[in-house]
């Protein structure tokens, strides 16, 4: 057994001790997770930049960590939406975990009815008061939600360890134009962002509404009022053409 091997499984056992004595306490944090999103037509390639702080005065090791992603779908009649939503898995595919120069080939994807896992191991210790960042990249299969004028998009960020600094961006198709999003987002050249300061273990679900249609942004889904609009359209239209003459 190498030294260095040893050294690793001596600071695990240390972190477990720490952990067990300390009940709840924290002992790393994410001081930063940035998200690139990029789509093309209903595909998205996601790059998640994880700088993880080691918070406490003993050296420890990650271990595994879990991202869980679930797919939110609107519930539709036809093309029209309709309240509530279900969740279901998705799929991924081009997983790749990096760690400076290397590549992490403890990875594993596992997939149930309502959500997908990716599951990655950090053996690697980190000093008291550093951070390390790795890079976790994937291929979000089915990403968007498409329309006949919108599509709709979702992204997830949960953790079970707390997040000091959380950062979104979105890599548009060319053309295109955000109409609704459930955050206050932030626009800079050809990028769309949303951030959150101390987000904690709460989780962020982000919603978002895109077309060519070059719409100001809602608060409300520009599908949604665009359905409303065409059905008391047509009621109006009814009543006009079938309102008995007196």
């Amino acid at each position: 057994m190498g030294l260095s091997f040893r050294i690793i499984w001596i600071l695990l056992i240390l972190s477990w001790i720490i952990g067990s004595s300390s009940g709840q306490t924290v002992v790393e944090v994410y001081d930063h997770y940035n998200v690139s999103i990029t789509l093309d037509k209903d595909k998205a390639h996601i790059k998640e930049t994880i700088t993880i702080k080691n918070v406490i005065s003993k050296s420890i090791v990650p271990g595994y960590v879990d991202k869980t992603l679930i797919r939110s779908s609107q519930n539709k009649l036809l093309f029209i939406p309709l309240p509530g939503k279900k969740d279901c898995s998705v799929d991924v595919e081009n997983v790749v975990v990096s760690f400076g120069t290397s590549r992490i080939t403890d990875v594993q994807v596992t997939q149930t009815d309502k959500s997908t896992t990716i599951r990655y191991g950090l053996w690697f210790p980190i000093s008291p008061g550093e951070s390390q960042t790795v890079v976790l990249e994937y291929d979000y299969l089915d990403f968007a939600d498409p329309g006949i004028l919108f599509t709709q998009g979702y992204y997830p960020m949960a953790a079970n360890i707390p997040i000091n600094n959380a950062y979104i961006d979105l890599d548009l198709p060319t053309g295109s134009h955000v109409t609704y999003s459930n955050a206050r987002k932030s626009t800079s050249q050809d990028l769309i962002s949303w951030s959150k300061e101390s987000l904690g273990t709460d989780p962020w679900l982000l919603k978002f509404e895109y077309s060519r249609i070059p719409l100001p942004t809602s608060p409300i889904r520009w599908s949604l009022l665009l359905w409303i609009f065409i059905l008391a359209a047509a009621v109006v239209w009814s009543y006009r053409h079938w309102k008995p003459e007196k």
